[in-house]
């Protein structure tokens, strides 16, 4: 089972600010968008809060590309990005592991504010066993006849590239002996769902399980050769590309390491 570290949400460029954070709580802050979307932040009931973090640069009725759905378990990917899951045989049965930049928010007076004691972190908001793979392609209108819906997902809506691909989560979870866990989800805000080592320095340098630590004999993930990038329990993560893919060599250590995690979900 190959395990994907997949960006998504807000970031310096898209967005220009952190998704939230308060407490356990986690929002993903899904990026603006005008094309191929029908979704507001209002229609999230996130036009208030986009609009006061962001200092009135994003309004609540402006658009923005709700993906990943962890509502109804769809995700797409088009482009290099999806070239390089197709290039590293992501399929079946493997697990997206989501991942985003989160800063802590407060409310004073009704309104939500960044706290200033968080510098902001790198964090994993949920994750999204595939079911399906749907080569939907540059023109997804025939999806669209077959599963009308009127929060379409952006990536069944408009014009793409050829290699427009939609994922389809399992409906439960398997593989890991845990009942009745659904195949995607949102992670509470734990010790365990922190990726930045100490982001007060540098948000971008992870805590490394050694199952991925290359210096652990660890199978280390794509878009991260160069051995200098990893340290005894650390990997500094680049700054570019979305997917980053993993293949353990011992299962039983990343399933360990991932059931922890699951099991500090509220179900």
């Amino acid at each position: 089972m190959k395990i994907i570290f997949s960006r998504k949400g807000f970031d310096s460029t898209a967005g220009g600010i952190p998704s939230i954070k308060r407490g356990k709580n986690l929002q993903s802050l899904p990026i603006p968008y005008k094309k191929n979307t029908l979704t507001t932040y209002n229609h999230l009931n996130l036009g208030k809060d986009v609009k006061q973090l962001s200092k009135n640069k994003i309004r609540p009725t402006d658009t923005c590309h709700h993906d990943p759905n962890l509502v109804t378990g769809h995700f797409g990917q088009v482009g290099a990005a999806q070239t390089h899951l197709e290039n590293n045989n992501v399929g079946t049965g493997d697990l997206f592991l989501f991942w985003g930049w989160f800063r802590e928010t407060i409310r004073i007076e009704k309104k939500i504010l960044f706290d200033k004691k968080d510098p902001g972190h790198y964090r994993i908001f949920g994750w999204f066993q595939i079911g399906r793979i749907i080569k939907l392609g540059d023109n997804p209108s025939w999806y669209l006849k077959e599963n009308p819906n009127p929060y379409s997902h952006p990536h069944t809506i408009g014009k793409w590239p050829k290699n427009n691909t939609l994922y389809v989560a399992k409906s439960k979870l398997e593989g890991f002996g845990l009942q009745n866990y659904p195949g995607f989800g949102k992670f509470r805000a734990t010790q365990l769902t922190n990726l930045s080592h100490d982001p007060s320095i540098k948000k971008s340098r992870w805590i490394c399980p050694k199952w991925l630590n290359p210096k652990h004999n660890g199978c280390g993930m794509t878009y991260h050769k160069n051995l200098n990038r990893w340290r005894e329990n650390t990997v500094d993560i680049v700054g570019r590309g979305q997917e980053f893919v993993a293949n353990p060599k011992n299962n039983k250590d990343s399933k360990k390491w991932l059931i922890s995690i699951f099991k500090t979900v509220v179900l």
